[in-house]
């Protein structure tokens, strides 16, 4: 976990980790240079149960996650951000398909998104999108499916690549790359329960990301995978031009949504040049 400012929140999320009914939990949170009372909450908790890394200068979430990561020993591992909750029998279920299922090296659930100040549930998991097994091309083409609060991983996976979470852009993209990376390797598996609850206010990252195209973001990161694992291009193929054009055109979408024409079309015209095919066929269905 990391945590900054999170006064608010933090003892919440840490009691959705202490109450897991799966018994060996190490929880590791790497603190950026928090001026609340974020530490003295979490060494309110003691250092057997819960293991305080302190940070005294602003590095980013994206950092702080590798600088838990390195500090934390078991061999799966995941993460939980400080607003967020897991719900008592998350680990015992992911766990479990991973004791069983050797070439899954990473296991996802669904979850719940809340309103922090009312507690009501509001829609935002689009479960359409998900798939398991050997999930690359899905990856690629549909975007990142796989909610970061609800995934286990082995450290395995990490280790045969030397990849951790990815640090170009600030608390975005980190898990998307990683995910690409991991299922290069290893099959996905997902269970298909609410296991997390993903909470919703006016600081989450989604919100000051809301103003920007983060689908060009999104394409920006893609390309830098395929640059890192030239493997991967062969392995998927077509999909490729189809991956970049179905963002490209997201992009584009965003753009006449807020009444930029000139740039929609520039971006749709990306769009073509990576995959003519998929990107008509897009414009045919509207």
């Amino acid at each position: 976990m990391a945590s900054y400012n999170s006064e608010a929140w933090i003892a919440e999320s840490i009691e959705s980790v202490l109450a897991q009914t799966y018994p060996s939990v190490e929880l590791v949170i790497a603190d950026d240079a928090s001026s609340d009372s974020t530490r003295e909450i979490v060494r309110s908790y003691g250092a057997e149960r819960v293991r305080l890394l302190e940070f005294d200068e602003r590095a980013g979430p994206t950092r702080r996650r590798n600088d838990a990561l390195a500090a934390a020993e078991g061999p799966l591992l995941g993460w939980l951000d400080h607003d967020d909750l897991w719900l008592p029998e998350k680990l015992d279920k992911q766990v479990a398909v991973l004791e069983e299922r050797p070439e899954v090296g990473l296991v996802y659930s669904g979850y719940e998104a809340f309103d922090s100040a009312t507690g009501e549930v509001v829609p935002w998991r689009d479960a359409s999108l998900e798939s398991e097994g050997d999930v690359l091309a899905d990856l690629f083409v549909k975007g990142c499916f796989i909610a970061s609060l609800t995934a286990v991983f082995r450290r395995e996976g990490l280790e045969r690549r030397g990849i951790a979470f990815h640090e170009t852009d600030f608390s975005f993209g980190d898990d998307y790359y990683l995910w690409l990376a991991l299922s290069l390797d290893w099959q996905v598996a997902r269970v298909d329960e609410v296991l997390a609850r993903y909470r919703r206010h006016e600081s989450n990252e989604s919100s000051r990301l809301a103003g920007t195209n983060y689908h060009l973001t999104r394409i920006r990161l893609l390309r830098e995978f395929l640059r890192d694992f030239p493997e991967a291009r062969g392995r998927l193929g077509d999909d490729v031009g189809a991956g970049l054009a179905a963002h490209y055109l997201d992009a584009a979408a965003f753009e006449f949504d807020r009444g930029k024409g000139l740039r929609g079309r520039r971006l749709v015209l990306r769009a073509l040049a990576a995959s003519p095919r998929r990107t008509l066929a897009a414009i045919r269905q509207g």
